[in-house]
């Protein structure tokens, strides 16, 4: 068997050097004799400014996955269904004007210590680590599962560990590698796991801050790769114009091509849509049905318990210089995430379209698949792509993968079948030339070790933080919590890699990640607003959320629903994944204001405590006379509006600019600057007054 690769020596040495600067970059950060404790391991001494931690979270939350699933999402439901993620703009201008101060204010390391400044007294000492274990364990496997598996579909068509270590090393690792770390298959596993331990290196040695510095390198890396794939891929099917051109012609309205198993493609006009048809029944778990899309736009966004920023968002703001820094990062990262971020993964989905034809595609599959029931049947060339991808000369091959169908007898069957997402990294292989597809992986190898590094160090603050410090050894040294912290580390790590290879489903793993949290949106919204929310108010949210979405994640991964049912609730009112997720925000909510009323309030002398040291907004039994807010709730809802409006704007604006629709796009762009000077002049004057 012949093996071959892709990548030349200058894309190898291009990824050699730079996985290699991360190493180096740690070594130079990290705190001589880990004299820093956990303010410097996990908060960076509260120094970064603005465009520092903003571009820290929108590296994390540029996962290797993430263009993947966008790319999938536009061959099944258009560039509308983009709204699944595009909706969570109202809340990170929400997170801007309302909490990105108060966090800062709050002195924490972690978000679930919030609870005892909060509450006081046993109840928020129990809140404190339930949620920590919640966020460190479960969360965070969760996320990095799917993180994980973006990653394996990325790797596949390049790392051929094969070629690289020679048949006998290989042979070697096969034997002895643990089969339950195995994702996919050994290759793209070895894969994962190098990158995991260079990952695992620099977070545990250099700690926030070599993650903060990292992130700017593969924020600015991926960036600049994913608009320069975007040009090539365009340039490749003779420009915009001739982009939406083949589109219609490819994708006709009145089509009536299917995939091989019935279902119908999109015409162009559905495709290129910003917003969804409501006149066809969703389908699939992404499928935007109209109720679905207005609950996105006025309920999802603030039900959820990220609405204030908890989790690493918050690490983030509490690890600012000062408040005006937290606030100002956080609209970063929201012009970042969803004005400039969307459109070159957009158009290369479509590129992608134009590119890799769904019909030729899935014409492939045909052909391969009755290769595999008769091997009589099978060309040359068919042979060598199921011997070796790495050596295949079909391109429409890279976006096949191994359906297993089992049949009425008991036994299973292999076939083929087409995943849109593989188009992207296929993209990458095909309209590269060298030296560029070598900086396009390794940005994406940075995009997944950016994530894996955040949540491993976000979820080794619990352990270090929430439970050594406050249980175990509150007197620990900062050298003590810095050992402590980096054994935390690789022991997430460690777990997270154990779960993550148990996942089947990345879109089951996406809605019981939405589902869990679900059940602390009201209550993360009261602990800031209201004083009568208590810690139990937020330890029944957090449990009604968790057990509803992990029940029916139970009943639905192992079908033990009555047929056509995709929820515990019933079909009637729960007919989409989103709906799903509201109903559990609902009685989470419900669940959650019953037990704060029949339950003690929190002290006058603890409220008086968070209200000096956070100055909240809000009612408080007039316990915030004393202090004057930094800003007025009129003036923030006022901001809140206008931030909503200009993202929005300015994200659409650069769309229609590049549909060639140039009116509207001018009067979206200038709707967008008119509205976001606006909030930065509020914002500035608000920091001259202080």
């Amino acid at each position: 068997m012949t093996h071959t690769t892709v990548l030349s020596h200058l894309d190898w040495l291009i990824i050699g050097l730079i996985l290699g600067l991360t190493l180096v970059i740690s070594l130079v950060l990290k705190d001589s004799g880990g004299k820093g404790g956990v303010e410097e391991f996990f908060t960076a001494n509260r120094s970064a400014k603005w465009w520092f931690l903003g571009t820290s979270i929108a590296a994390t939350t540029f996962a290797s996955d993430t263009p993947l699933v966008i790319t999938g999402w536009i061959a099944d439901y258009g560039v509308a269904g983009n709204w699944f993620w595009w909706g969570g703009a109202i809340g990170i201008v929400a997170i801007t004007v309302f909490f990105a101060r108060v966090w800062r204010s709050t002195g924490v390391v972690t978000d679930a210590e919030i609870a005892e400044l909060r509450y006081g007294g046993k109840p928020a000492t129990v809140l404190r680590t339930s949620k920590a274990f919640v966020f460190s364990v479960i969360v965070n496997c969760v996320v990095l599962g799917w993180v994980f598996a973006g990653m394996s579909k990325i790797a596949e068509p390049f790392m051929d560990w094969q070629y690289l270590l020679g048949s006998t090393l290989y042979t070697v690792i096969e034997s002895i590698y643990p089969e339950v770390l195995i994702f996919n298959d050994l290759n793209t596993s070895l894969t994962i796991f190098t990158l995991v331990v260079v990952t695992l290196t620099y977070s545990a040695v250099g700690g926030l801050k070599a993650i903060l510095v990292t992130d700017m390198i593969w924020f600015v890396l991926a960036m600049t790769m994913a608009i320069t794939l975007s040009y090539f891929a365009v340039s490749h099917v003779g420009g915009l114009d001739q982009l939406w051109a083949s589109l219609e012609t490819t994708y006709p309205v009145g089509g009536n091509a299917t995939d091989l198993d019935g279902k119908a493609f999109l015409d162009h006009q559905q495709l290129s849509s910003f917003i969804p048809s409501f006149s066809d029944e969703a389908v699939g778990s992404l499928g935007i049905p109209f109720s679905a899309f207005i609950l996105t736009l006025t309920f999802m966004w603030w039900t959820n318990g990220n609405v204030d920023g908890a989790g690493f968002f918050a690490q983030r703001l509490y690890s600012a210089a000062d408040n005006s820094e937290a606030e100002k990062g956080a609209l970063w990262y929201g012009l970042a995430h969803f004005v400039f971020r969307s459109w070159p993964w957009v158009i290369a989905g479509i590129a992608a379209l134009v590119i890799y034809p769904r019909v030729a595609v899935n014409d492939v599959a045909a052909q391969f698949n009755a290769c595999l029931n008769d091997s009589q049947v099978c060309s040359i060339a068919q042979r060598t792509c199921l011997d070796s991808r790495y050596a295949c000369q079909i391109d429409e091959f890279g976006l096949l993968y191994e359906k297993h169908i089992t049949q009425a007898d008991g036994t299973t069957q292999v076939e083929f079948r087409e995943d849109r997402e593989r188009s992207y990294p296929a993209m990458i292989k095909d309209v590269l030339p060298t030296g560029l597809l070598g900086l396009a992986l390794v940005a994406l190898m940075g995009a997944f070790m950016s994530t894996v590094s955040t949540h491993i160090n976000w979820g080794a603050s619990y352990i270090a933080n929430d439970f050594y410090l406050r249980f175990v050894n509150p007197k620990a040294t900062n050298q003590r919590l810095t050992l402590v912290s980096r054994l935390a580390t690789l022991g997430i790590t460690v777990a997270a890699v154990t779960f993550a290879s148990f996942i089947e489903n990345v879109g089951a793993m996406w809605q019981l990640y939405l589902g869990m949290m679900a059940g602390l949106g009201l209550p993360h919204l009261l602990r800031w607003f209201w004083w009568r929310a208590n810690a139990w108010s937020e330890l029944a949210g957090m449990l009604t959320g968790l057990l509803l979405a992990l029940g029916n994640y139970v009943l639905e991964y192992n079908t033990l629903l009555p047929s056509g049912q995709i929820s515990i609730f019933p079909t009637a009112i729960a007919s989409h994944p989103i709906h799903v997720i509201c109903w559990i925000s609902v009685c989470a909510a419900l669940v959650s204001l019953v037990t704060t009323f029949i339950t003690p309030a929190v002290p006058d002398a603890t409220l008086q405590r968070f209200v000096d040291k956070v100055k909240p907004i809000g009612l408080w039994k007039n316990l915030n006379q004393a202090h004057q807010p930094a800003r007025s709730f009129a003036a923030s809802m006022l901001y809140f509006v206008l931030g909503s409006i200009g993202i929005y704007a300015g994200m659409f604006g650069i769309g229609y600019g590049l549909r060639l629709d140039y009116g509207v796009a001018s009067i979206l762009l200038s709707i967008f600057t008119i509205t976001m000077l606006i909030v930065i002049r509020g914002m500035n004057k608000i920091n001259r007054e202080r």
